[in-house]
């Protein structure tokens, strides 16, 4: 079954900002604000059809998902996307490895995508 990884888009960017300029209020507020759009989206995505959430935490979330319903996982993806908040990078691949080559392919080619491994 295809797995697909989802990663927040320069999120350690954003979190290391506060860090570095003593801002603990902010540093909070982002974290907070990343844990629930984290978890509003892996509740999103644990209603498309055969999806199974195997992790979700941090900025990223796995998810073994049928085949058929790849077409249905990319259109929550694609309208769970924030620009200017939050956005995500994601792969789909037949193995993990592959879904995470995909991720990869997402995040240098410009973020904030959904890229399915070649052949998938």
């Amino acid at each position: 079954m295809p797995f697909s990884i989802i990663d927040g888009d320069d999120v350690g960017n954003k979190v290391e900002s506060h860090l570095l300029s003593n801002n603990v209020s902010g540093f909070t507020g982002t974290s907070k604000m990343i844990t629930e759009f984290i978890d509003s989206l892996a509740d999103a995505l644990s209603r498309v059809s055969t999806a199974k959430i195997v992790s979700a935490g941090g900025d990223s979330i796995l998810v073994e998902i049928d085949q058929t319903a790849i077409g249905e996982l990319i259109e929550v993806l694609d309208s769970r996307q924030r620009p200017g908040i939050f956005t995500f990078s994601a792969g789909v691949g037949p193995t993990l490895r592959e879904s995470f080559i995909a991720l990869r392919m997402a995040k240098s080619t410009g973020k904030q995508k959904t890229v399915l491994y070649p052949g998938e």
